[in-house]
């Protein structure tokens, strides 16, 4: 029960079980005008009111409330981010679809080393090398593992392309979550300000029903324990509104939180008028749009095809790597010409590798293993939120039926309320009741009408609860 629904349920029902237990005690008859007996036109009692006087126009509707709780939602922010993380990832996994260069520079001083000297022909001068000790030199390769590219590299492109899908459904459940709860906030705060009009309204009644009865009592008509149940019946109604401020209070501030404003809020949504486009389906129809439209469900299913992808590039990470390079290097000297000689030249290299590493194979297998894991319980939470969404479509289902009987329930009790309490006036007029019975009437059309207040407010969050259900998006 919410806090300001609590707050004049304490004040009614405080003031029912202290009078019932008061003596019943006869007095004179009072005079009592016939129009104050007659009963309230519907559109004119309490409850009504309540939701009308909080109608206006131009002020914040729940559609807005949700608009500016998006906008401003720090978990919506947080969920978006990975997005861009799975970006990143598919950009890194498409690096290695893509043969490698590698660009090196280099400057070396190297030691002086004694050079031999030939004698080709006897009686010639004998040729010599030089000894260069600086060398510099610029290399540029380009390798191609078909291994890393097809088994691993691949696999791990398209497991980064579902995780970009599956981070895009995870943003969308967070908006549902986050519009709910926006939703929800705004009808609990139009609730709490209902409420408060209504205790009001209860605290305007009691102290009318005092004066009324000081009058009575300083004319000798009543006794002076009714003038005490009364003035009790005010205090109790005063305690009911402070109780009522105190909900909306900490409702408005629930509202202002998820908004990031401190701009008390006006309701611009007229509570009083009735609930549209309620959802005709069936429970069973309505289970199956859920399964199709649950942006969470949705993102597991495909956080299901990640880690298949992942398993396949993991265990292909382990299988030995077939390795085609080639090379150009410009060096001064290039060492592949005999003898050194202080310029540049150009040479290339081209060839085949094939490497494997025993240890890799047993790390690869070790981590597809995990992964499987993983896979495992991804399906079996898969199972498990479809359980969850069968609960919540059939709590929103049910719940709109339990809304729609009670707001019919509360309007009819709010007409024998009234009724009631019109007779109960009239009959205090004619000596057949006392003030105790007349206070009790009172009591239970104020109960009445809060009851009223409660089930307009509950069948649209019933209607929140259930569109959130059946994954429709705001």
């Amino acid at each position: 029960m919410s806090i300001h629904r609590y707050a004049l349920a304490v004040g009614v029902t405080g003031l029912v079980f202290g009078l019932s237990s008061s003596p019943a005690r006869s007095q004179p008859p009072p005079v009592v005008d016939d129009s104050e007996v007659q009963a309230v036109p519907h559109a004119k009692d309490a409850a009504e009111r309540a939701l009308r006087s909080l109608y206006v126009p131009g002020g914040l509707t729940s559609d807005r409330a949700v608009h500016e709780v998006i906008a401003t939602s720090p978990d919506l922010r947080r969920t978006k981010a990975l997005l861009k993380e799975a970006k990143g990832g598919a950009l890194q996994a498409m690096s290695g679809l893509v043969p490698t260069l590698a660009l090196i520079g280099r400057a070396s001083k190297l030691s002086a080393i004694d050079s031999p000297t030939l004698e080709l022909v006897p009686g010639m001068e004998p040729l010599s090398f030089p000894s260069l000790t600086n060398q510099y030199s610029t290399d540029a390769t380009l390798s191609y593992s078909f291994t890393r590219s097809l088994a691993e590299a691949m696999p791990a492109y398209r497991a980064a392309k579902k995780s970009k899908a599956a981070a895009t459904h995870q943003i969308q459940a967070e908006l549902n979550d986050v519009a709910f709860a926006g939703r929800q906030a705004y009808y609990e705060y139009a609730r709490a300000e209902a409420g408060l009009a209504v205790a009001n309204f209860a605290l305007e009644a009691a102290v009318s029903q005092r004066e009324q009865t000081e009058s009575f009592f300083n004319a000798g008509s009543a006794a002076h324990v009714d003038l005490m149940r009364v003035r009790a019946q005010e205090e109790a109604a005063r305690v009911a509104v402070e109780q009522a401020k105190l909900g909306v209070e900490v409702a408005a501030r629930a509202l202002q939180t998820l908004m990031h404003t401190e701009e008390l809020p006006s309701l611009g949504e007229d509570l009083s008028e009735a609930v549209t486009e309620m959802p005709t389906e069936t429970e069973k129809e309505l289970l199956k749009r859920a399964y199709q439209n649950r942006p969470d469900l949705l993102a597991l299913g495909k956080y299901i095809e990640v880690t298949n992808h992942q398993i396949k590039s993991a265990k292909g990470s382990g299988a030995p790597d077939v390795l085609a390079r080639g090379s150009v290097q410009y060096s001064n000297p290039n060492l592949r010409f005999v003898p050194q000689q202080e310029r540049f030249d150009a040479t290339w290299e081209v060839g085949a590798v094939i490497r494997w590493t025993p240890n890799a194979t047993v790390a690869a297998s070790g981590r597809a293993r995990e992964l499987q894991a993983d896979l495992d319980r991804a399906h079996a939470d898969v199972q498990l939120m479809k359980d969850a969404i069968r609960i919540e479509v059939a709590e929103g289902y049910n719940g709109i039926l339990a809304a729609q009987s009670a707001t019919t329930s509360a309007r009819s009790g709010l007409e024998a309320a009234r009724e009631g309490y019109r007779v109960k006036r009239k009959q205090l007029g004619a000596g057949i009741v006392n003030t105790t019975d007349l206070l009790q009437a009172q009591a239970e059309l104020i109960r009445a009408q809060v009851d009223l207040v409660d089930s307009s407010i509950g069948i649209r969050i019933a209607k929140a609860q259930l569109r959130r259900a059946i994954g429709d998006l705001p």
